[in-house]
């Protein structure tokens, strides 16, 4: 065991946190592999430097040599002066509704009011970057009516239908919720720049992505797994058969959550081919208020088998095998994932932190 190691002493749960996330990679299933086999993160910290742990594999082991301890620290350092706050897995404010996913994030930053995490009745939206009139005007309707009735709002901070949402909760009076596909430093989209502002004012900002991660498109079919649990059930306003909107509304039916759907304006448009898929495979149509009010009542059905178990002191969880080093995502082409995301020339930050991958590149 090395010297730095054996020094660390005056163990930091939450850099202990960001060293695993840091050292296994953002949204590893693996990282749940290894979280139930130990009582807390301090004891799975430690096994993890012995070379005959038994449990990593040999590409593992090599990043717990690289990556010392110190990188991490630097970001929570960085993330106390940039007033960006850490949620993690074993803390009791870890949202509940996310805590019902498969593969639930164990790191969250976040910029705003927490409180709103610990909310269940919140619905998704989402919907296309480039919807019709008749998409807006029901988005902002239908979402100025529901935040009236204290459902929180939650979409994915993008230009296009999530702004509508956002927007709609805002001129509610109410709090909405966005995550976000990259650093919450990161200033993309820029056009949203004065969006995000508005929901600091009463609502939260959350990612798991370090801060300094561009908004590379790769990243938003893994965020919208967490876009769909951090939900009781999630509502498409417009959407094609291929695109993100619908990844977040497919991760809402493997999560056992309700999926709602504004009807096609035109069944002959593809705009509107997500809709009319998903309503055919059983999604709620959504013609007023009411059909939407009807996720006060719904059940959210526990659909992982690595969360933290209710009333426990820890986060040992039973045995779960089967899980995969990667998150498979929907195949898209070109034309789709350029609704995902802009060219490099528009993120937020240029230089990439210290503690990024020095191979940190789009892909």
């Amino acid at each position: 065991m090395t010297t730095e190691f054996t020094e660390f002493t005056d163990f930091n749960a939450t850099v202990g946190w960001l060293w695993l996330v840091m050292v296994m990679g953002v949204a590893n299933p693996r990282i749940h592999d290894l979280i139930q086999k130990f009582s807390d993160i301090r004891e799975l910290y430690f096994a993890m430097q012995d070379p005959d742990n038994g449990f990593l594999k040999e590409k593992e082991f090599q990043k717990v040599k690289e990556i010392p301890v110190s990188r991490a620290n630097q970001v929570a350092e960085f993330c106390t002066g940039k007033e960006i706050c850490i949620l993690t897995w074993d803390s009791p404010d870890y949202p509940v509704n996310l805590r019902m996913i498969y593969n639930p994030p164990v790191i969250l930053f976040y910029k705003g009011c927490a409180e709103l995490l610990r909310r269940s009745e919140v619905l998704t939206v989402v919907g296309t970057r480039n919807p019709s009139d008749y998409s807006i005007y029901v988005g902002e309707r239908l979402c100025y009516e529901i935040a009236r009735q204290d459902v929180i709002i939650a979409s994915g901070g993008a230009l296009g239908l999530d702004s509508v949402a956002h927007h709609a909760a805002i001129r509610a009076g109410k709090p909405t919720i966005a995550v976000m596909g990259c650093g919450i430093d990161c200033d993309y989209p820029k056009g949203n720049r004065e969006l995000r502002e508005k929901i600091l004012e009463e609502g939260i900002l959350i990612t798991e992505y370090f801060p300094g991660t561009p908004a590379y498109g790769r990243n938003f079919p893994v965020r919208n797994r967490i876009l769909a649990g951090i939900g009781k059930g999630v509502f498409l306003l417009e959407a094609s058969e291929k695109s993100g909107a619908m990844i977040t509304a497919n991760s809402a039916c493997e999560q056992g959550r309700t999926v709602f759907c504004v009807p096609p304006a035109d069944i002959f448009q593809n705009r509107y081919s997500g809709q009319a898929s998903l309503l055919r495979d059983g999604a709620t149509p959504v013609f007023c208020l009411e059909d939407i009010l009807s996720i006060r009542n719904e059940q959210i059905y526990d659909t992982s088998e690595n969360r933290l178990p209710e009333n426990s002191e820890n986060f040992k969880n039973p045995e779960i095998s089967g899980l995969s080093e990667e998150i498979s995502a929907p195949e898209l082409n070109p034309a789709e994932l350029e609704d995902f995301s802009e060219s490099s020339e528009n993120f937020g930050n240029s230089d990439i932190p210290e503690w990024m991958p020095k191979d940190a590149s789009p892909q």
